[in-house]
């Protein structure tokens, strides 16, 4: 969806950068979200997906609000004691590790780790008197279009037999954790597994294997795109049913990643170069998928424009990033004004697994970050992909 505005109002946004392509966050909307998620998971302890902002104002300003982390490496790790968060505040959830992370991880004051298979489990018998370890079990939502139980997670059918090498092997499995996707639609898997794992818990407890003490129900909630902007509060409904259901000293954790931080960020960009071709105008813009615009092409991602512009005279057009690769394409359109040079362009919920997996490409930077409040979200006329 690309709202049209007149070329003055731009002033709004560039008055908060000073230049372009820069990425403004504005850490009250990050609180907001944060608040919002755990009001519609009451009881969850929330644990951050660092993966998907590792930004020091994203990490200070969840830190802030009593939030804990999820991470994935070292190099997390690492991000948030820069910060000044300490480990006891981590858990390590990558499934697959090597022996030099887990000794890291492990050094830093990591003690829970996650495993989804028996060769994981021998990585850490040498530290099994002193960590706790969450086994990983694969759910697939079919309504969420970024599918994270194809790589890692075990079989169901698998669990007890995993558990039983665990225990005979001396490590401490207390946890259960899965995750159903990335952008779900509903929140009918992230129960039905829920609800799943605490049959599971029951399973465990009666074949005389250490209890099992909390259950991580991964990430997945949705960040607004395109389309009406989902209520989290709604979405979650189906989970606090199954909440109902949790004994009290079963503690319940979750992995919010994109639905904190994408609404925190806005992305402004120019046009810096256009060209009349066989399909309609083609814009060039200071920033493209090698930079803040990956998530188009890791996840299929289409992001709400705002374009600022005095042109009313309408064309086909191409938007294309700077580099010369020609990949670098952002999305084809079959009437939208003709723009001019310098014109700005402003992309929406940008937060997400955008600056955090942009490249130098080509010797292009990705863009700067400034901490502002963002401005209220004006809507001109509309163009739909």
């Amino acid at each position: 969806m690309i709202d049209v505005l007149p070329r003055e109002s731009a002033s709004t946004w560039l008055d908060l950068v000073e230049t372009t392509p820069s990425l403004v966050f504005d850490p009250d909307i990050c609180r907001r979200q944060w608040d919002d998620l755990s009001n519609a998971l009451p009881g969850v302890i929330l644990y951050y997906a660092v993966k998907s902002n590792p930004y020091p104002g994203v990490l200070q300003t969840i830190a802030n609000e009593g939030g804990h982390f999820d991470v994935a490496s070292a190099a997390e790790i690492k991000m948030l004691e820069h910060e000044g968060i300490h480990a006891s505040q981590m858990i390590h959830t990558h499934p697959v590790k090597t022996d030099a992370e887990i000794e890291k991880a492990v050094a830093a004051g990591v003690t829970t780790f996650v495993v989804d298979n028996v060769d994981e489990l021998w990585k850490l018998i040498p530290y099994r008197h002193s960590i706790r370890v969450m086994l990983r079990l694969s759910f697939i939502a079919p309504d969420a279009p970024i599918d994270l139980s194809r790589k890692f997670g075990a079989p169901q059918q698998d669990a007890m037999s995993i558990l039983d090498v665990a225990n005979d092997s001396g490590i401490r499995v207390d946890g259960l954790c899965f995750h159903v996707g990335s952008q779900a639609a509903t929140s009918n898997t992230h129960a039905d597994a829920l609800s799943v794992c605490l049959d599971l818990c029951e399973q465990i407890k009666d074949a005389g294997l250490p209890e099992i003490l909390r259950i991580d129900i991964g990430g997945g909630f949705p960040a607004h795109y395109i389309g009406e902007s989902p209520d989290i509060h709604a979405f979650c409904g189906p989970i606090r049913n199954v909440l109902k259901r949790v004994p009290e000293n079963l503690e319940i954790l979750a992995e919010p990643g994109r639905v904190i931080s994408a609404p925190s960020m806005a992305l402004v960009c120019r046009v810096v170069g256009r060209a009349k071709r066989r399909d309609g105008w083609w814009f060039y813009l200071d920033d493209g998928v090698y930079g803040a615009q990956s998530g188009r092409l890791f996840d299929g991602m289409q992001y709400r424009m705002s374009v600022f512009t005095s042109s009313d005279e309408l064309s086909p057009c191409v938007f294309a990033g700077p580099t010369c690769d020609s990949i670098d394409e952002l999305g084809r359109y079959p009437e939208i004004p003709i723009l001019n040079m310098n014109d700005v362009i402003v992309f929406h919920e940008m937060g997400a697994y955008t600056l955090a997996s942009a490249t130098q490409f080509n010797g292009i930077a990705p863009p700067t970050v400034v901490t502002r409040a963002l401005p209220e979200l004006r809507r001109g006329y509309g163009y739909s992909e």
